[in-house]
């Protein structure tokens, strides 16, 4: 097997072929797994109000279900990742069965640190970071094949096993012609194709154009996917947000002109105008500034880490080995937007606050004893507002 780690990895396998991969430590502990996945049944549309991919989609006997069936989802009396796969192995008796479960770092703080954590190996190993979103998603289930056939993810996929007993099938992107085949139809392709096993001593890796189908022979195998977008689609959302913020009446009739001097016509002298206004009032300036500063301080992951709630912190602090924190000061407007962990708020600009950041991003610690009583009930001033707001974010020690 090629090591993840290896120079090997990056410049034979990355985007050219799958692979199995040998990996030193495996970050995913299945009890951190059940917690999110518990989540998904008790709180739904929190967790997609906090990421619209985050959802659970179940499949039996081969066909996706209109809504998810909550009893396959976990259930408070599952107090272990076993019972909760027998439980729902005995649920579907003879008939096969699936669920999905996508965007996991929408409902974990903890899963939410090693997709990041791990997104930030990649990035470090290949000297740049993909420029897609970030997901990491779960997949349980006993089938024959993958409801939907051979299909294309248009990301790069590492599977980590917490069950054995899955196979991934996987051909190069220029087998088009397999899109959409079902089994038992591929079968004769399958010696073509690169057969990944899904094991808990290994990570499975397949590249963003590959097509792939999972079989599980055994089971229920459990998998815990990361995947990575190689591009984003930032620039259009600007595109879309300068779009509805120009207002522009019906069109008007225009007189026929003669030869000779002339201006902008009324219609166009409006838009003009909400141009210059969209851009002086830095309305867009400022949403591309927050945007880029969500995504990269939960590198790419393009959703905030679980907030978490704390009554105290220490006298001394200093900012955690996970965690990303970033700036913009907004001089013109006395403003500073400070970001962690892909969370963003505004404060008022001062050179207290902005030494502050800077103690915390080389590394220092910082003894904040003086901006607050430590009872975070008792905050005063913007220092202890920042301090509240990096703990609540989990960027702090």
């Amino acid at each position: 097997m090629v090591d993840f780690h290896s120079p090997q990895f990056v410049k034979e396998y990355w985007g050219k072929h799958a692979a199995e991969l040998a990996i030193s430590d495996i970050p995913i502990n299945e009890d951190d797994v059940l917690r999110a996945l518990r989540q998904y049944k008790a709180c739904a549309n929190e967790i997609r109000s906090r990421n619209a991919q985050s959802e659970a989609i179940t499949a039996l006997d081969g066909v996706r279900t209109p809504k998810p069936r909550c009893d396959f989802l976990v259930l408070d009396e599952d107090a272990t990742l076993d019972d909760y796969l027998t439980r729902a192995d005995r649920l579907a008796g003879d008939s096969e069965w699936a669920v999905m479960y996508y965007g996991l770092h929408a409902a974990s703080p903890t899963l939410w640190d090693i997709a990041k954590s791990f997104a930030d190996q990649l990035a470090l190993l290949l000297g740049y970071r993909p420029g897609g979103r970030v997901d990491i998603d779960c997949f349980i289930g006993r089938y024959s094949s993958t409801h939907v056939g051979i299909h294309v993810d248009h990301a790069h996929n590492f599977g980590f096993t917490l069950r054995d007993g899955k196979t991934m099938f996987t051909w190069p992107g220029t087998r088009s012609d397999l899109l959409g085949v079902k089994f038992p139809g591929y079968e004769q392709f399958k010696a073509e194709g690169v057969p990944l096993e899904n094991k808990t001593d290994r990570v499975a890796y397949f590249p963003e154009d590959w097509l792939h189908v999972a079989e599980t022979q055994s089971g229920p195998p459990v998998n815990v996917n990361i995947a990575f977008w190689e591009t984003g689609n930032d620039v259009q959302e600007y595109v879309n947000f300068a779009k509805k913020m120009l207002h522009a009446p019906g069109r008007t009739r225009h007189d026929v002109r003669s030869s000779g001097i002339t201006n902008l016509n009324p219609d166009n002298v409006f838009l003009l105008s909400s141009l210059k206004t969209l851009v002086s009032e830095a309305s867009l300036g400022k949403r591309m500034m927050i945007s880029q500063l969500i995504s990269d301080t939960s590198s790419r992951l393009n959703v905030g880490r679980p907030v978490v709630e704390v009554e105290k912190v220490d006298d001394v602090i200093a900012l955690n080995s996970i965690s990303t924190l970033q700036w913009i000061p907004l001089l013109e407007t006395g403003e500073l937007l400070i970001a962690a962990n892909g969370h963003c708020a505004n404060f008022a600009y001062s050179y207290l606050l902005n030494g502050l950041l800077s103690q915390l991003t080389l590394g220092q610690p910082v003894d904040i004893s003086h901006f607050f009583n430590k009872t975070v009930d008792h905050l005063n001033g913007d220092c202890a507002r920042v301090v509240s707001a990096l703990a609540r974010w989990g960027a702090l020690q």
